[in-house]
């Protein structure tokens, strides 16, 4: 399966500042912790996952395009990203659905089933709904008031060696986090043998 993110690519202003902030230090050749990303998709890619960790919500089957504040023009494979990513919304996907109770229920589950898997492989659902749907995510403060994970990244360019909670060791141990609690809520039932 190919999937591809070509053309504008909807995402938070913050996101958009810290692309900006890449392609700058590419031009100025200075150090920063984030120049470490290798292309300007990665940063999309890390926020998504994210996104999908934190919230642990499917993203919206009925809308078409999610508008954000920023746009940023994009023509990348990201087919080896959506596979993983996919494998992950598919085990939300069957925990939240749950099995069918009943051989009636079947028909139905498999209608809903499909339809989800054909979002999945709709590379323009991907771009308008799925990515910027998860980069909003990303981008909201968690309950306990903390600024959101997007923000916090946008400023682990500024600090040296202070573990504050932008920092990236910070980041990364809270990314570390979320992706453990989502494996061993969404992911892990699916692994026991019986």
């Amino acid at each position: 399966m190919l999937i591809r993110i070509k053309g504008n690519l909807q995402m938070p202003e913050t996101l958009y500042e810290i692309m900006s902030a890449i392609k700058s230090r590419e031009k100025a050749e200075s150090k920063g912790y984030l120049e470490s990303f290798e292309m300007l998709i990665d940063p999309v890619k890390i926020c998504t996952l994210f996104g999908l960790y934190k919230s642990q919500e499917l993203p919206p089957l009925d809308k078409e395009e999610i508008s954000l504040s920023k746009s940023y023009e994009f023509n990348v494979d990201i087919s080896t990203f959506a596979d993983i990513l996919n494998h992950f919304l598919f085990c939300l996907w069957v925990k939240k659905k749950g099995a069918p109770e009943t051989s009636k229920d079947i028909v139905k589950y498999r209608e809903e089933l499909y339809e989800f898997i054909s979002k999945l492989l709709d590379a323009d659902y991907y771009r308008n709904v799925l990515i910027p749907f998860y980069l909003s995510k990303t981008d909201e403060a968690d309950e306990s008031g903390t600024s959101s994970f997007l923000h916090r990244l946008t400023s682990s360019d500024n600090i040296k060696l202070a573990l504050e909670d932008y920092s990236p060791e910070f980041l990364a141990r809270e990314f570390s986090a979320a992706q453990n609690d989502f494996i061993s809520r969404v992911i892990a039932p699916f692994n026991k043998k019986e």
